[in-house]
Protein backbone atom coordinates (compact mmCIF):
# COMPACT_ATOMS: atom_id res chain seq x y z
CA UNK A 1 0.00 0.00 0.00
CA UNK A 2 1.31 3.44 -0.92
CA UNK A 3 2.32 5.83 1.84
CA UNK A 4 -0.27 8.53 2.51
CA UNK A 5 0.84 11.95 1.31
CA UNK A 6 -0.78 15.36 1.65
CA UNK A 7 -1.38 18.08 -0.94
CA UNK A 8 -1.08 21.79 -0.21
CA UNK A 9 -4.88 21.86 -0.07
CA UNK A 10 -4.98 19.00 2.48
CA UNK A 11 -2.43 20.77 4.65
CA UNK A 12 -4.25 24.09 4.35
CA UNK A 13 -7.36 22.38 5.78
CA UNK A 14 -5.34 20.87 8.65
CA UNK A 15 -3.49 24.09 9.51
CA UNK A 16 -6.23 26.63 8.80
CA UNK A 17 -4.02 28.40 6.26
CA UNK A 18 -4.40 29.03 2.55
CA UNK A 19 -2.90 26.62 0.00
CA UNK A 20 -0.68 29.51 -1.13
CA UNK A 21 0.71 29.88 2.39
CA UNK A 22 1.41 26.15 2.53
CA UNK A 23 3.21 26.38 -0.84
CA UNK A 24 5.26 29.27 0.59
CA UNK A 25 6.25 27.11 3.61
CA UNK A 26 7.40 24.41 1.22
CA UNK A 27 9.27 26.82 -1.07
CA UNK A 28 11.00 28.39 1.96
CA UNK A 29 12.15 24.95 3.12
CA UNK A 30 10.10 25.07 6.33
CA UNK A 31 7.98 22.09 5.30
CA UNK A 32 9.68 19.19 3.52
CA UNK A 33 7.94 18.11 0.33
CA UNK A 34 8.49 16.43 -3.01
CA UNK A 35 7.03 17.18 -6.42
CA UNK A 36 4.96 14.84 -8.56
CA UNK A 37 5.81 14.52 -12.29
CA UNK A 38 2.95 16.98 -12.87
CA UNK A 39 4.66 19.57 -10.63
CA UNK A 40 2.31 19.19 -7.62
CA UNK A 41 3.73 19.47 -4.13
CA UNK A 42 3.20 16.49 -1.82
CA UNK A 43 4.18 16.10 1.84
CA UNK A 44 4.78 12.81 3.64
CA UNK A 45 2.94 12.25 6.90
CA UNK A 46 6.13 12.15 9.02
CA UNK A 47 7.31 15.46 7.54
CA UNK A 48 3.93 17.06 8.22
CA UNK A 49 3.95 15.82 11.83
CA UNK A 50 7.49 17.14 12.32
CA UNK A 51 6.42 20.54 10.96
CA UNK A 52 3.33 20.72 13.19
CA UNK A 53 5.36 19.79 16.28
CA UNK A 54 8.18 22.23 15.44
CA UNK A 55 5.73 25.14 15.29
CA UNK A 56 3.57 23.89 18.20
CA UNK A 57 0.52 23.63 15.95
CA UNK A 58 -2.40 21.40 16.94
CA UNK A 59 -2.08 17.86 15.61
CA UNK A 60 -5.38 16.44 14.36
CA UNK A 61 -6.39 13.11 15.84
CA UNK A 62 -6.46 11.38 12.45
CA UNK A 63 -2.75 12.12 11.98
CA UNK A 64 -1.96 10.45 15.29
CA UNK A 65 -4.09 7.33 14.77
CA UNK A 66 -1.55 5.37 12.75
CA UNK A 67 1.41 4.03 14.62
CA UNK A 68 0.02 4.65 18.09
CA UNK A 69 -0.38 1.64 20.33
CA UNK A 70 -3.89 0.89 21.58
CA UNK A 71 -4.37 0.16 25.27
CA UNK A 72 -7.58 -1.11 26.85
CA UNK A 73 -7.87 -0.44 30.60
CA UNK A 74 -10.25 -2.83 32.38
CA UNK A 75 -11.00 -2.15 36.05
CA UNK A 76 -14.17 -1.80 38.12
CA UNK A 77 -12.57 1.04 40.13
CA UNK A 78 -13.05 4.36 38.31
CA UNK A 79 -10.18 5.91 40.30
CA UNK A 80 -7.74 3.33 38.84
CA UNK A 81 -9.08 3.90 35.32
CA UNK A 82 -8.64 7.66 35.85
CA UNK A 83 -5.07 7.23 37.15
CA UNK A 84 -4.03 5.12 34.17
CA UNK A 85 -5.83 7.20 31.54
CA UNK A 86 -4.41 10.46 32.95
CA UNK A 87 -0.96 8.96 32.46
CA UNK A 88 -1.77 7.78 28.92
CA UNK A 89 -3.21 11.21 27.98
CA UNK A 90 0.22 12.72 28.62
CA UNK A 91 1.56 10.68 25.67
CA UNK A 92 -1.03 11.21 22.89
CA UNK A 93 1.57 10.66 20.18
CA UNK A 94 2.26 7.14 21.55
CA UNK A 95 -1.06 5.76 22.83
CA UNK A 96 -4.76 5.54 22.14
CA UNK A 97 -6.87 4.11 24.92
CA UNK A 98 -10.30 2.90 25.86
CA UNK A 99 -11.69 1.60 29.12
CA UNK A 100 -14.19 -0.93 30.44
CA UNK A 101 -15.49 -1.50 33.95
CA UNK A 102 -16.35 -5.20 33.80
CA UNK A 103 -15.52 -8.37 31.92
CA UNK A 104 -18.54 -8.15 29.63
CA UNK A 105 -17.66 -4.58 28.51
CA UNK A 106 -14.06 -5.72 28.07
CA UNK A 107 -15.20 -8.41 25.62
CA UNK A 108 -17.12 -5.85 23.58
CA UNK A 109 -14.22 -3.38 23.54
CA UNK A 110 -11.73 -6.08 22.51
CA UNK A 111 -13.51 -6.65 19.21
CA UNK A 112 -14.31 -2.97 18.55
CA UNK A 113 -11.05 -1.35 19.68
CA UNK A 114 -8.56 -4.18 18.92
CA UNK A 115 -5.96 -3.15 21.53
CA UNK A 116 -2.27 -4.04 21.50
CA UNK A 117 -2.26 -4.22 25.31
CA UNK A 118 -4.93 -4.89 27.92
CA UNK A 119 -4.36 -3.62 31.46
CA UNK A 120 -6.66 -6.05 33.23
CA UNK A 121 -7.86 -6.06 36.83
CA UNK A 122 -8.31 -9.56 38.24
CA UNK A 123 -11.32 -8.92 40.46
CA UNK A 124 -14.10 -7.77 38.16
CA UNK A 125 -17.86 -8.13 38.62
CA UNK A 126 -19.50 -10.80 36.48
CA UNK A 127 -16.73 -12.25 34.33
CA UNK A 128 -13.52 -11.94 36.38
CA UNK A 129 -10.09 -11.04 34.99
CA UNK A 130 -8.94 -14.66 35.01
CA UNK A 131 -11.76 -15.65 32.65
CA UNK A 132 -11.26 -12.56 30.47
CA UNK A 133 -7.59 -13.53 30.18
CA UNK A 134 -8.48 -17.14 29.21
CA UNK A 135 -11.02 -15.85 26.65
CA UNK A 136 -8.39 -13.59 25.08
CA UNK A 137 -5.88 -16.43 24.80
CA UNK A 138 -8.40 -18.89 23.35
CA UNK A 139 -9.55 -16.54 20.56
CA UNK A 140 -7.58 -16.62 17.31
CA UNK A 141 -8.08 -12.85 16.76
CA UNK A 142 -6.96 -11.77 20.24
CA UNK A 143 -4.49 -14.40 21.41
CA UNK A 144 -1.43 -12.28 20.52
CA UNK A 145 -2.56 -9.24 22.55
CA UNK A 146 -0.36 -8.41 25.52
CA UNK A 147 -1.97 -8.61 28.95
CA UNK A 148 -0.79 -6.74 32.04
CA UNK A 149 -2.72 -8.07 35.04
CA UNK A 150 -3.26 -5.68 37.95
CA UNK A 151 -4.74 -6.42 41.34
CA UNK A 152 -5.25 -5.07 44.82
CA UNK A 153 -5.30 -8.69 46.06
CA UNK A 154 -1.66 -9.59 45.57
CA UNK A 155 -0.97 -13.19 46.53
CA UNK A 156 1.18 -16.03 45.22
CA UNK A 157 -2.04 -17.90 44.31
CA UNK A 158 -3.43 -14.99 42.23
CA UNK A 159 -0.06 -14.51 40.55
CA UNK A 160 0.20 -18.18 39.64
CA UNK A 161 -3.43 -18.36 38.52
CA UNK A 162 -3.23 -15.28 36.22
CA UNK A 163 0.02 -16.41 34.58
CA UNK A 164 -1.59 -19.84 34.06
CA UNK A 165 -4.53 -18.04 32.39
CA UNK A 166 -2.09 -16.37 29.97
CA UNK A 167 -1.10 -12.95 31.36
CA UNK A 168 2.23 -11.56 30.13
CA UNK A 169 3.00 -9.51 33.25
CA UNK A 170 1.61 -8.75 36.70
CA UNK A 171 1.50 -5.53 38.73
CA UNK A 172 0.13 -5.33 42.29
CA UNK A 173 -1.81 -2.24 43.39
CA UNK A 174 -0.96 0.37 44.45
CA UNK A 175 1.57 1.18 41.74
CA UNK A 176 3.15 4.38 40.49
CA UNK A 177 3.02 5.75 36.97
CA UNK A 178 6.75 5.20 36.54
CA UNK A 179 6.40 1.48 37.24
CA UNK A 180 3.32 1.34 35.00
CA UNK A 181 5.22 3.14 32.24
CA UNK A 182 8.09 0.64 32.44
CA UNK A 183 5.73 -2.34 32.22
CA UNK A 184 3.84 -0.85 29.26
CA UNK A 185 7.08 -0.07 27.41
CA UNK A 186 8.40 -3.58 28.06
CA UNK A 187 5.22 -5.30 26.89
CA UNK A 188 4.88 -3.11 23.80
CA UNK A 189 8.63 -3.46 23.11
CA UNK A 190 9.23 0.30 23.02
Amino acid sequence: MAEKTYSTFDISEICGASPTTVADWIDAGELKAFYTPGGHRRVRKDDLLEFLKKYAMPIPKELLEDGRKKILVVDDDQAIINLITRFLKKLPEKYQFASAMDGFQAGQKLSEFEPDLIILDLMLPGIDGFQVCRNIRSNEKTKEMKILAITGYDSPENREKIFAAGADDYLPKPFGTEELSERIAKLLEE
